[in-house]
């Protein structure tokens, strides 16, 4: 039954990813992320995983379990067992596979010694093992998975207080904490069991608060936490895919506008200090500023704890791994309902300037929490210098959980396909095998974009045949666009935020030349801030070497900017004389924040006055 439900669902999409298979990352700065991830994660033996089950099950062992987060609550152990089963999707690594089976046979042994593993579960753990187990019987059909989903969620039938959807309450405390999440995955256990069970529960969280709003155009929402609000986005795709019902697409669309439009910066990252919808106007600006900064609009804000804070250089601009793992999802779930190209835009922005931009997550856990968009600049580091009351650092934390999960994402974002053909939405160096008419085919990008321009498909296949090829055309591609098919100019549309479409019959060896004109140019962080801004080349965001006032054009960077070489970097720029202040005779280099190293000071956000 679950099986028919899949395949009637899947009817309704526009288009479909493939489903984490028949994509190969080929070699690249993101390719190494993903590699020195999954080296990290296989390290640790499973009983380090396991340990905190089996304390709760009286089942004696060795290890000492995970620190920080982990330790409290192994949190974060569906998120890892699903990002375990993704990745071995993706590479085949049998590693992988085995590590997942260990990892849910392990917790199932608990499960079956001890109750507490069902009913310990608030409503993020709960959310959160439910992704694994899903992932677990949809990709590997690992059947015992039914059991354990069907008694954590008749457990926590049982324990919710379902006041707090009624309310439309966002609760960031207690055992109800984001609650408005659930839905996403009770509405996937309906899909892959056909369980009533699943489909009432995913209803009675369904977050009409914030989905009114929305449909009513009224932004006036109020501090909420970031992540968890752009993840809810993916509770109404779901909603919509089962139901079918209009409100919950519309407001999603709403959402992505409101939010990419007004409430994020160059990056594609959101929420400084982790804080959505707040109520003083000029925020975004306001948090790059320093509390001495006299044009800083507010000192304080109301944050989404209720609490009056200010600015803390420990709670920085985005939270790097969970913000943008909200965003490929629901990026996905949109190009895939409505098959508009515009929805790869804000997934790209952090695919490059994002989790792209993160070092390594360390054997210890420590990883990097927040990016750091400072006027006054910031660096890159794992050490998080916060703790909680109850003495746990920040380790093995919530972003350990999604940062392999990113890492996974990276293949299954780049391509999608319908009966017509293949859509590229991302341009990592990648291949993408698919079958046209029965033929096997393959779509491979040889460039190195972004650290080259131009893009380079070669056609792979089996004799020739007919079907489209569309090439996603970026927000920012507004300069000249051009398309050439075995040298020769194609005449195609190549508009931004459209597909440009090559439709005609292909055979082996076909190349296909893109060339989306990189300028460069300054994106303010809003209105309220005009002059603050980052300066932006293609699809990255450029960072400067030194704290700086600037004076210059801002509609007209490349006035006074020129390219130069810089060891270590693939682009670099540098100011001619006379647009630093006071000094007119110094100089400021810019290059990519996705390959600064760690513990170098950066500076992404600058102020730029008028000559």
């Amino acid at each position: 039954m679950g099986q028919s439900l899949m395949q009637d669902n899947q009817k309704k999409l526009r288009l479909h990813n493939f489903r984490y298979e028949n994509v190969v990352l080929k070699e690249s700065h993101w390719k190494v992320q993903r590699d020195e991830l999954i080296e990290t994660y296989l390290s640790i033996d499973d009983g380090e995983y396991l340990h905190y089950f089996r304390e709760l099950a009286g089942i004696p062992d060795s290890a000492e379990g995970l620190s920080g987060w982990y330790g409290n609550n192994a949190c974060t152990f569906g998120q890892k067992l699903g990002a375990f089963v993704r990745l071995y999707l993706v590479t085949k690594d049998e590693r992988l596979k085995r590590k997942a089976f260990a990892l849910a046979d392990g917790w199932g042994e608990c499960a079956r010694a001890s109750r507490k593993l069902i009913d310990v579960n608030g409503t993020y753990v709960y959310d959160k093992v439910m992704t694994g187990f899903l992932d677990m019987l949809e990709y590997f059909h690992y059947e015992p998975a039914r059991e354990y989903i069907r008694l954590l969620t008749e457990s926590a039938a049982k324990r919710f207080n379902r006041s707090v959807a009624r309310d439309g309450l966002q609760i960031m405390e207690g055992e109800m904490i984001e609650w408005y999440t659930l839905p996403e995955q009770l509405y996937r256990a309906y899909l892959l069991t056909g369980e009533q069970l699943y489909l009432d529960f995913a209803k009675e969280w369904d977050y009409t608060y914030l989905w009114d709003k929305l449909l009513a155009h009224d932004f006036q929402i109020g501090p909420r936490h970031a992540y968890s609000q752009v993840n809810s986005l993916s509770s109404a795709a779901m909603a919509y895919r089962i139901t079918g019902e209009e409100k919950y697409l519309e407001a999603i669309k709403i959402a992505y506008e409101e939010i990419l439009q007004n409430h994020t910066f160059a990056t594609g990252g959101y929420g400084p200090a982790e804080c959505l919808f707040p109520t003083e106007e000029g925020y975004l600006g306001d948090s790059l500023k320093a509390n001495w900064d006299p044009d800083k609009r507010h000192q304080t804000y109301v944050n989404f704890g209720n609490s009056v804070v200010t600015r803390d250089d420990k709670w920085g601009s985005c939270e790097v791994s969970c913000c943008s793992w909200a965003v490929f999802k629901i990026c996905d779930y949109l190009l895939t309902l409505t098959g508009d190209a515009k929805y790869g835009d804000w997934a790209e922005k952090l695919l490059y300037n994002g989790c792209g931009g993160q070092p390594p997550i360390t054997k210890e856990g420590k990883v990097m929490y927040y990016a750091d968009y400072f006027i006054n600049g910031g660096l890159k580091s794992v050490e998080d210098g916060r703790m909680h009351p109850d003495g746990s650092v920040f380790e093995w934390q919530c972003c350990t959980g999604t940062f392999p999960e990113d890492m996974a994402e990276y293949a299954n974002l780049l391509y999608y396909q319908d009966e017509k053909g293949v859509y590229v939405s991302q341009y990592l160096p990648s291949q993408v095998s698919f079958a046209a008419n029965g033929k096997a085919f393959a779509l491979e990008n040889t460039s190195l974009y972004p650290k080259e321009k131009r893009l380079r498909f070669v056609v792979h296949g089996d004799g020739e045949e007919s079907f489209a090829l569309r090439f996603r055309v970026p927000s920012w591609a507004t300069g000249k666009n051009e398309v050439r098919i075995n040298g020769e100019r194609a005449a195609v549309a190549a508009e931004p935020n459209t597909w440009a479409v090559l439709e005609r019959s292909w055979k082996d060896q076909d190349v296909i030349e893109i060339d989306f004109a990189f300028v460069l140019r300054f994106e303010a962080v809003d209105s309220y801030a005009p002059e603050v801004a980052a300066l932006c080349y293609g699809p990255l965001v450029l960072v400067c070497n030194k704290m700086t006032l600037f004076t210059g054009d801002m509609a007209h960077p490349e006035e006074w900017l020129e390219p130069v070489w810089k060891e270590g970097y693939s682009f670099a720029f540098r100011t001619k004389p006379g647009h630093v202040k006071p000094r007119s005779s110094l100089t400021r280099d810019f290059y990519p924040y996705y390959e600064v190293p760690m513990m170098e000071w950066y500076y992404m956000y600058n102020k730029i006055l008028k000559e």
